[in-house]
């Protein structure tokens, strides 16, 4: 027969079980796109969307609070969001249930492989904290952009899209910047010449 003690340690296994699948149903409902690299180019039905994604003033050191009391983050869904943003893609312009989300890096020239059906940026955030629940914080970015994917294309420059925030981390000033000859360099080198990097930056929907 089973003892107090042993009943004990099972339940809470179960809760921290459901607190684990909580937490990522709440906040991952989807799936990530993948960063390119030279090993994962883009397929055929994809095209590597170039762009950078910055915060000004950038997040500091302890400002994130991404590893809630009681959960256990089996999936690093963490560490998918330190520094970084969550952009969706959708086939059409708006925001639906199932999601495809890139998770780039703030301040750095991304690379990932989006499927070329997928041309709207339709909602953006930076978590700031999670909680047992899911998302607890976050900053929400506005995120309302068509990118013009032509026929034939592998890769293309989407810009610079930089957002500025307030002391109560609300947007304040959404900026496009074309930074393109700083981006290709970096493809350039990552890449070589296997691909042509077309210029096609964002518009507003």
């Amino acid at each position: 027969m089973a003892t107090t003690t042993h009943l004990l340690k099972i339940y809470r296994a179960v809760i921290c079980v459901a607190a684990v699948l909580l937490l990522q149903a709440c906040t991952m409902g989807g799936e990530f796109l993948k960063e390119t690299d030279v090993t994962n180019a883009a397929g055929k039905d994809e095209v590597i969307i170039v762009g950078t994604i910055e915060l000004t003033p950038k997040l500091q050191k302890d400002e994130q609070e991404l590893d809630p009391s009681g959960v256990i983050d089996v999936m690093g869904y963490g560490e998918m969001n330190r520094n970084r943003s969550m952009i969706q893609f959708n086939s059409e312009a708006k925001v639906d249930g199932y999601k495809l989300l890139m998770n780039p890096e703030l301040g750095k020239v991304f690379f990932f492989n989006v499927p070329n059906n997928n041309k709207y940026m339709v909602e953006g955030k930076v978590v700031i904290e999670l909680g047992r629940r899911g998302i607890a914080s976050e900053i929400q970015l506005p995120v309302w952009f068509k990118i013009d994917i032509k026929p034939g294309d592998k890769a293309v420059y989407i810009g610079k899209i930089k957002y500025t925030r307030d002391d109560f981390n609300s947007i304040t000033d959404v900026e496009l910047i074309d930074d393109y000859k700083n981006a290709s360099k970096q493809f350039v080198k990552k890449f070589g010449k296997k691909y042509k990097l077309r210029k096609s930056l964002v518009q507003k929907i």
